[in-house]
């Protein structure tokens, strides 16, 4: 991707994040979160495709489509299906919801969803093995090693980045998409 077209997708980023101020009504307790709030963050997935590199993606992987996986409970219900067909890398990607991730393939970002937060451990040993992104919107997700979690302060979606476990993960993460960054926290970090 060229520096042009890395700028207008970080100003994307931004403003997407600036809008979020005012934009996603907040559910009372014990209500599920909106469907507003999972079609933002499945814009938000989509932008952390452009800002982050994969160490084990060769150029004979072109072909190959580039999946992001879901595994456990889906909270997005469609907002994930508007990126079918988008590109990230050269790549046309495909949106999969899977149970475990041991039957993967091409898989460069897993959405952990709260429903699977009782095999988390086990879930990023395998992911990080296998070079995918990790993003979740559980409690701590990062802190507990997850690569970037979504987090909610007040009406914006947010996120944290765990820059070592990226590293274990064979993944590069652009300086200007850490600076937006609410916090970078490494792992055992509390």
């Amino acid at each position: 991707m060229t520096d042009r077209r890395r700028h207008r997708a970080l100003r994307l980023l931004l403003a997407l994040s600036l809008f979020l101020g005012t934009a996603l009504p907040r559910p009372a307790l014990g209500e599920q979160p909106s469907t507003k709030e999972y079609e933002v963050k499945a814009a938000i997935l989509f932008n952390f495709t452009k800002f982050v590199t994969w160490s084990d993606t060769a150029p004979a992987d072109a072909g190959q489509p580039f999946v992001i996986a879901v595994v456990g409970d889906d909270p997005f219900g469609e907002a994930l299906s508007v990126l079918e067909g988008k590109a990230a890398h050269g790549r046309p990607i495909v949106v999969q919801r899977v149970s475990g991730i041991e039957s993967l393939r091409n898989c460069r970002m897993l959405f952990v969803s709260s429903s699977a937060g009782n095999r988390l451990p086990s879930i990023l040993r395998a992911a990080h093995a296998r070079n995918i992104l990790t993003v979740g919107d559980m409690d701590r997700f990062a802190q507990r090693g997850g690569v970037i979690g979504l987090v909610l302060a007040g009406d914006r979606i947010g996120f944290e980045v765990n820059t070592e476990s990226a590293r274990q993960a064979g993944l590069t993460i652009s300086s200007k998409l850490l600076s937006l960054a609410k916090a970078i926290h490494r792992e055992g970090a509390k």
